[in-house]
């Protein structure tokens, strides 16, 4: 609430202090002027997270450009007649039309907003497996480019040297130079695939892996903590939820609307001929140029 006061304190000023003549010419472009007037109500545009970045003289500059550009690209579309092309009118008309469905829906699905904490926390009750973490577990590891080296390092750890003073010294990941090679609790199907089915071997807090390679170099890996399965708590999931149930009232409400709508229109469908039409093959397949995409599946990987 502090922020917001701050905030609305310091626009006050910036925008509103002192009277200001909004028929004052900010800039021109040939003989096309841009107002104080123009430049604000552009201002105005801008979302409300946003607007500190244009509450400086800089920032107001960079935005003028903009409104320029804006401008000039505006003129020499107007020369080239871009709006008599066809394509662009279909496509203003595809525009035209969704925001004329949007406006019809937002002044016609009214949805109570109001969700009250005990929907919150019967809908966390019904849906508590969605909630539910896998084990984890939490692994410390020293990074090294050869064998060799892990192998010395190896013998260390099994003489009783210090394990996360030994990452810090001689561990190629940087990061291990400040957290002794501690990556924190990751549940299955997060870390590196050969770091992973090592780590998950470990059963028993402080025991140390054999040497594992990776892409990264050899690894040597200690298991730190273990979680067991558990339930995310409530508190953590509340907002999901609220916005969860509101898009599920949202949905419902507009199933309802559409319903309605069909019920009152007279709407028959020529079967035989929508039959004929899906027989049909595409025409870039009768030519051979359908050709199958190969999707890639993208893996998490903790790098280290």
């Amino acid at each position: 609430m502090k922020n917001i006061v701050i905030f609305m304190l310091i626009s006050f000023v910036l925008f509103a202090c002192g009277k200001t003549d909004n028929s004052k010419v900010l800039a021109t472009i040939d003989d096309e002027k841009i107002t104080i007037n123009e430049f604000n109500k552009e201002l105005d545009k801008i979302p409300i997270n946003m607007k500190m970045m244009v509450a400086t003289q800089s920032g107001k500059k960079n935005y003028l450009e903009k409104i320029i550009m804006k401008k000039l690209l505006l003129r020499e579309a107007s020369k080239e007649n871009i709006e008599k092309d066809s394509e662009f009118q279909e496509r203003l008309k595809e525009i035209k039309e969704q925001l004329i469905i949007e406006s019809l829906l937002k002044k016609k699905i009214n949805v109570d907003a109001q969700i009250s904490e005990a929907d919150l926390k019967q809908y966390y009750e019904k849906n508590k497996e969605t909630f539910k973490r896998d084990r984890e577990i939490n692994t410390r590891h020293i990074l090294l480019n050869t064998e060799d080296e892990a192998r010395q390092i190896k013998e260390k750890i099994l003489k009783g040297e210090d394990f996360a003073e030994l990452a810090r010294r001689y561990s190629i990941d940087p990061s291990a130079k400040t957290n002794g090679g501690e990556i924190g609790y990751h549940p299955k199907g997060t870390l590196l695939p050969e770091y992973e089915a090592a780590a998950f071997k470990l059963k028993k807090v402080g025991q140390v892996s054999d040497i594992v390679k990776t892409k990264f170099g050899y690894h040597i890996i200690k298991l730190e903590g273990i979680r067991p399965p558990s339930y995310v708590p409530f508190e953590e999931v509340k907002d999901f939820i609220k916005q969860k149930i509101a898009q599920e009232k949202q949905t419902q409400a507009l199933e309802k609307y559409i319903t309605n709508l069909k019920s009152t229109a007279k709407i028959t469908i020529n079967e035989d001929l929508l039959k004929e039409e899906a027989q049909k093959t595409p025409d870039k397949q009768e030519k051979g140029e359908g050709i199958e995409k190969k999707e890639k599946t993208p893996q998490t990987e903790t790098k280290k």
